[in-house]
């Protein structure tokens, strides 16, 4: 804004906040208000025109995009994954049906995008781009009735002015203040005339040529939309005739039929459930363990619960011979060996491994339940030093500096 301008500004400001506050009249013109409403009507529709016009070639262009992309998908998906063992061609010479419709998928969505493209040019060039010019020229209008308006304010105020000091007793200086004042009342008037009539002489014949100017971008969207409709019923009417469409069953009856067939695989395969059904393990002490002769308790109406794991118990101290020995020890030394305190174990343990030893690794923790036990946790490389030819029964061995015996069943 200009100095000048910010001048009128601040003139105009008083009898602004005086109209709106009704302490001032305002000059009404009801035929220009009609005018006015009407063409707000115009202004609105034309924005949201040349908005729609912008967002329908985008949609256009990224439907025809992301249909190629779409299709390039559906052949990864049905590609073979591993081609060294799964050759996409069947037996009999010819391609799965599934992989046959997804490649003529590709190429009809290829062939329509490149015949369907250029023609988006015509929608910028016959839509979008007159939508814009009109947006434009709309707001030009708005600039001049921007201005009636500020005219309108200054003939107020010079009117008001005159007015009061018609209607007091006028002193000499009175006097030359009131001729000052008509002068800028008849400046304002003539000016505040010219661009009101101007406007009520033309907004009547933009108003009338909306309906001309829309036609011929409402014929561009309606031949191109039918164009695009023809184009893919075309090609797709291709399609459907490949085998691996049944056309006499509806889109949702099809996809039920299909993915209750593909829920019954998923019922079988427990590799994609997180909590899926364990083998039976032939170890006691595994959690999959199932006892010969003894039913499965698990709930057989969901195939995939998981049974809580029952650990078998370690073999008995009666039957073994290292546990024996340990007794025999015990009962010859007293209490001496019960005051040696096993070190509490780690995980790290520096000492170096025999290359020579034979190790045996931890499939569940274990605490020792009785003194000459070994404990270990799951995992932990256990150094065998004698072992039985029973699993069940108790092994020796040696972990970070201790040696004792421990269940054989607990490692592998």
């Amino acid at each position: 804004m200009s100095l000048r301008g910010f001048s009128k500004a601040v003139a105009r400001l008083p009898h602004l906040v005086m109209s709106k506050s009704g302490y001032s009249s305002e000059t009404t013109d009801p035929e220009y208000t009609d005018l006015e409403e009407r063409f707000k009507l115009l202004d609105t529709s034309a924005r949201k025109l040349s908005e729609d016009s912008k967002k329908f070639k985008d949609a256009l262009s990224s439907l025809l995009a992301h249909q190629e992309s779409f299709a390039a998908t559906l052949l990864e998906v049905y590609s073979p994954i591993t081609p060294h063992l799964t050759s996409p061609v069947a037996a009999d010479g010819e391609k799965p049906i599934s992989l046959q419709a997804a490649q003529e998928f590709a190429n009809f969505s290829q062939a329509t995008r490149q015949f369907l493209l250029p023609d988006l040019e015509t929608i910028e060039r016959r839509l979008v781009a007159p939508s814009m010019d009109l947006v434009m020229l709309l707001d030009n209008v708005k600039k001049v009735i921007t201005k009636r308006g500020h005219k309108l304010l200054d003939y107020d105020r010079h009117r008001e002015a005159v007015k009061k000091l018609k209607e007091k007793e006028r002193s000499v200086s009175d006097e030359k203040s009131l001729g000052k004042v008509e002068i800028a009342f008849d400046q304002a008037s003539r000016e505040y005339n010219h661009i009101n009539n101007l406007l009520k002489s033309e907004l009547p014949v933009l108003l009338q040529l909306k309906a001309p100017f829309i036609d011929p971008c409402f014929q561009t969207l309606f031949w191109y939309q039918l164009n695009v409709h023809q184009v893919l019923s075309q090609a797709y009417g291709d399609l459907i005739k490949l085998p691996a469409f049944d056309v006499s069953l509806s889109a949702a009856v099809g996809f039920e039929t299909k993915v209750a067939a593909q829920a019954a695989l998923l019922d079988d395969l427990s590799l994609v459930y997180r909590n899926r059904k364990s083998v039976p393990s032939n170890n006691p002490l595994s959690p999959d363990y199932v006892a010969p002769g003894v039913p499965d308790t698990a709930d057989s109406s969901s195939p995939h619960k998981l049974q809580s794991p029952q650990h078998a118990e370690p073999p008995s101290y009666a039957t073994s011979s290292q546990h024996q020995s340990v007794n025999s020890f015990k009962q010859l030394h007293g209490s001496y060996g019960s005051s040696i305190q096993q070190p509490p174990f780690e995980r790290a343990y520096s000492e170096t491994e025999d290359p020579t030893a034979t190790f045996v690794t931890a499939l569940y923790d274990y605490q020792a339940q009785a003194d000459g036990d070994l404990s270990f946790m799951r995992d932990d490389r256990i150094e065998l030093i004698e072992r039985t030819a029973d699993p069940n029964d108790w092994w020796t061995g040696r972990l970070r500096g201790a040696t004792g015996i421990f269940p054989g069943n607990y490692v592998t």
